[in-house]
């Protein structure tokens, strides 16, 4: 008797215990099959010819009363070529847990969080790109997930986001000079999500380099959406408009802008996207040089099975390369 009295003891303190935090057990897996300019036909995975990388993640939450609560943040890639985990992975996108590994406390106040996260301006560019910021997205491929340096995360990142007012949030990130090679970087992202219009601009800005910026919005009306952006990149490596080799020690700058539309039949729709440079040049040891400016292109198909799974199609036209692909994604 006494210890059927113990087990329910211990069993209702740890009910109460968990009855007001969660964990939940998310991901995606993308693969298919296709080609890269200069390849062979070959399945891919974490590709820009992939709608996404593969990932596991997982993410908790604790209400601590009074409208606060905290929470974490932690996700893993995976290649579905070879199961491979880390940057020995033979993929374009390399992966691992530094996907995203943080930690936040929000409230009606907003939300503060720390660790490596997605950079506010790349949130901001997500919030109305045609794609939502997809591997295949033909304006990050031409100009950077906002900026030729940046990635689509910062690590030791420290950022608040604001409540959202009517669709309008704000998001300001800081990484310390000591975590980021002895330069300060500051990241921007203010975004409007309400009815059929998005909209969003991005700034991020290091010490010693120059400020990359993008805005742009997107409008649905119907079955249709059309988006459009303009965007300036600074501080990229730049490839010889010849040989397509990488010029050792060129920084570059380009700006453009990107215009597309998207038209859905009910389970299935079809996007085109098109990024043009403008204006494109390259400094080597100080010297200036003028790039040479191009146009490239997405076409992509999808046919929805579900909400979390469909299957793809598409066209990537990079840099004068042709890349093509088919492929499944399901979201978990």
């Amino acid at each position: 008797m006494k210890k059927t009295l113990i087990s329910l003891a211990v069993l209702a303190a740890s009910t109460g215990a968990f009855a007001q935090s969660s964990v939940t057990l998310y991901g995606t897996a993308d693969a298919g099959v296709g080609k890269l300019a200069g390849g062979k036909v070959r399945m891919q995975a974490n590709t820009f010819v992939n709608t996404s990388d593969s990932f596991l993640g997982f993410r908790g939450t604790e209400d601590l009363g009074g409208g606060l609560k905290a929470g974490f943040q932690f996700e893993q890639g995976i290649n579905l070529r070879d199961g491979s985990t880390d940057d020995k992975s033979t993929n374009l996108t390399n992966s691992s847990w530094q996907r995203q590994a943080n930690l936040w406390l929000g409230g009606n106040w907003g939300t503060f969080r720390l660790g490596r996260a997605y950079t506010p301006s790349y949130n901001a560019l997500a919030a109305w790109e045609l794609t939502g910021g997809a591997n295949n997205s033909i304006a990050i491929n031409t100009f950077g997930p906002v900026g030729g340096e940046a990635e689509r995360r910062n690590r030791s990142q420290i950022s608040y986001k604001t409540p959202n007012f009517g669709g309008f949030a704000a998001e300001l990130g800081y990484v310390f000079k000591s975590d980021n090679g002895g330069n300060a970087k500051v990241d921007l992202g203010l975004s409007y999500i309400n009815g059929p219009l998005r909209a969003g601009v991005s700034y991020n800005k290091t010490k010693s380099l120059k400020a990359n910026y993008a805005l742009g919005a997107q409008y649905q009306f119907g079955m249709f959406a059309l988006a459009a952006g303009y965007h300036n990149s600074a501080n990229g490596i730049y490839f010889d408009d010849t040989t397509g080799a990488q010029i050792p020690g060129a920084v570059s700058r380009g700006r453009g802008f990107s215009l597309g539309g998207k038209v859905n039949f009910g389970a299935a729709s079809i996007l085109v996207d098109v990024a043009r440079e403008t204006k494109v040049d390259y400094a080597v040891n100080g010297v200036k040089y003028k790039g040479e400016k191009r146009t490239n292109g997405l076409v992509e198909g999808r046919y929805a099975f579900s909400k979390r799974t469909f299957v793809y199609a598409n066209y990537v036209r990079f840099d004068k390369g042709n890349n093509y692909g088919i492929g499944m994604r399901h979201n978990f």
